[in-house]
Formats: structure tokens, sequence, C-alpha cells
């Protein structure tokens, strides 16, 4: 149901272009990325050393300038796996009221890098692989169908925002997420593996934005250290009960990659926007490019449950979702603002239509992390 909220509605197709120009890079691109790598070892640390290689290629007719770094770690254990720190993490219980979200306009604002381009549409538009055919039960709410024609289209854009958009995984395989802060993701829950070893609330997560396929990550790459959720999923594969109102985490990540991606801005949902065509979404489909590439759709409706608070709901669509897109955000464009805000994220899916979920608590625990964690 709506609450009646006075916020103004996304840019629709024909309003886009007026208040976003496209412009180059204002400032030099050079700076520092980090990617880690974690090993099996014993008691005394491993020793590394690292060699830079010139790698020989043309592009676009020029010599490129183009380096492996080769990474030695003497002292592993060979044949045994190792994986990212567990997180610590936090439920959120207090509710922000309407009336004191201004205090947090700065938080929930888009970020625009200098070093990076923007671009209103992305660019660098790519043919999609085979799709993968699927059957569905009706009756069950996966976690996230495609209404033909399949409107959904791949890329590898990294100007700023389709640079904040990325693929996260956990011990259950490859989703989606978006940077909503510097070191700040916004994905679903129900890709959380939320059995960690004792003393901590979840299982490792990394993030990886542009990834494309498995190439060397042009931001570099990180992993989480915290989580926050209102409602955790119970990790069964399908959203059961009132999993479709909570399934948004937001986490905080090992450094703050989103000053090299930038991020975008966060906004509470209400159902005074349903039925307009003003959303985005994008995330790494199975089907289309066995989750090595992202895909974009665009100039969609959303419809949220009028049955559901709009702090915390289920929000109805018919964009193109397969599996592999959940936690990828939904989002739009506003008069006066610098970028995009995200305002839900891919949830679930039957035959019949696809849900995201988001609302008021979505911009609650954006707000929580960012505080505790700047």
């Amino acid at each position: 149901m709506s609450n009646k909220n006075n916020f103004p509605e996304p840019l629709s197709r024909n309003k886009i272009d007026r208040a976003f120009k496209a412009r180059p890079a204002l400032s030099d691109n050079l700076a520092q990325i980090v990617n880690s790598i974690f090993v099996a070892a014993g008691e005394n640390a491993p020793k590394v050393s690292t060699r830079v290689i010139p790698i020989e290629r043309i592009i676009d007719g020029q010599q490129s300038l183009h380096y492996e770094i080769q990474i030695e770690v003497d002292g592993v254990r060979l044949g045994e796996r190792a994986t990212p720190p567990p997180m610590q993490g936090e439920a959120l219980k207090e509710r922000i009221p309407t009336e004191r979200l201004r205090e947090y306009d700065e938080l929930l604002a888009a970020f625009v890098p200098d070093h990076l381009a923007f671009e209103p549409r992305p660019q660098q538009l790519l043919k999609a692989f085979k799709r993968i055919p699927t059957h569905l039960d009706k009756k069950t709410r996966y976690s996230t169908t495609i209404f033909r024609p399949d409107q959904r289209q791949v890329f590898q854009d990294t100007s700023y925002p389709w640079s904040a958009f990325g693929r996260c995984k956990t011990n259950f395989g490859p989703f989606s997420g978006v940077m909503i802060g510097p070191r700040h993701l916004l994905t679903c829950n129900h890709a959380i593996d939320w059995t960690p070893p004792p003393g901590f609330a979840a299982d490792w997560l990394t993030f990886t934005p542009s990834y494309y396929d498995g190439n060397s990550p042009p931001f570099g790459s990180t992993y989480a250290t915290n989580v926050y959720w209102i409602e955790k999923n119970d990790n069964d594969r399908v959203i059961n009960g009132n999993e479709d109102q909570y399934d948004y985490v937001v986490l905080v990540l090992n450094d703050r990659i989103g000053e090299r991606t930038g991020w975008l801005g966060t906004r509470r949902y209400t159902d005074a926007w349903d039925s307009l065509s003003v959303w985005w979404h994008i995330g790494y489909p199975a089907d289309l490019t066995i989750s090595q590439r992202p895909t974009f759709q665009s100039w969609f409706a959303m419809n949220g449950d009028d049955t559901q608070d709009d702090a915390h709901e289920s929000i109805l669509h018919q964009a193109d979702v397969f599996p592999g897109q959940s936690g990828g955000p939904i989002f739009g464009f506003w008069e006066g603002d610098v970028g995009p805000r995200a305002v839900a994220v891919q949830s679930w899916q039957n035959s019949e239509t696809n849900g995201a979920s988001g609302g008021g608590d979505l911009v609650d625990l954006a707000i929580r992390a960012r505080s505790e964690h700047p």
C-alpha cells in the first residue's frame, strides 16, 4: 500500500536525455586496484614475489599498454582450498521515520568519479549466447521468467553508472549486485549463506564490479566483512512466506572499491510509482551469458503489492529475468541527481510474473551500513 509520500517520479524514456548528458572522463584514470587471493599454508606465512610482463596486443589499430602481473606464492599447501573470511553482521530492528530521511540525503546520493566517463545508456552492446530452456511450475516462486520477446541486452560498458554493477559469489554460486557507497554493496538475501562457522553472521561473499568473462577485473575485486539484514532467508532456494518482502541485504566490503567504480544512490519505493515505465535492471543471467556477462533491460513498469506496507514489499514486474540476475538492482533516474538510485533488488519468479523486493527497509539498511562503516 502507498504511504502517500511526495517523492518525485523517476524520469521517463523521453525525459532522461534532457536531464543526463554523456560526458568524457574529467581526469586521468591511472589508479590502484586490489585483488585478493586466498591460499592454505603452514604455520609460517607464505612468501610472495611478483613479476610484471608486458603483453603485446593491437587494439583498434594501436599498440596496447597491457601487462601480466604474475604472483608467485611459496609455502602453499597443495590440494587444499581456502576461502575468504566469513562475515560479522547485524539485523536491523529500528526503522527511520520518513520525515527524517532528509538528514541522510548525502548518504543516499549517487557518486560519479571524475576518472570515468558518464553514459546515460550502456554502450558496447553484444550478442547473447544460446538460451538455456527451462520449465517452471506456476505455483512455485523460484529465485528468479522470460516474457517474449526477450528484451535483455548484453553489454560490456565500464563508464559510469554501468561500472558500479557487478557479479557476487558465495557458496551458492554467482549472482548480481551493485555498489551503493564507497564500500557498500546491495544484493539479495537469498543468495547469502546463512550457515557460517560459529561466531559469525554469514559465510563468505566476493564481489567483482564490471565482471566480464572472468577476465582481469578493471576495478579490482573484493570481499565482504559485514552484512546488514531485516530477516534472514532460510536458504531453501525458493521464496516462502514473507521472504519476498525482505530479500535484500547491504554488505560492507573489505576496501573502498566504490571510489573507483562510483556508486548508485538509494530511494524508498512507493506504490505511487506503480505502472510507470521508468525502471531499469542489470544482472548476470545463467541462460544468456552463463553468468559471465552482464545484461540490462530498461523502461519497464512495476507494481507494489497493495496488501503490503511500502516499508517492505514484493514489487511485481514483467521484465525478463533468469537465475543469476537475483540481487541485481531495480533502479531509475531522477531530475537533479548526478546518477541513478536503486529502489529494489530482483528476488523471485514464477511462470506468470517476476518479483523484486524493496521498500523503506532497504534504504534503512543502506543508512545503517554507511553510518557505522563509512
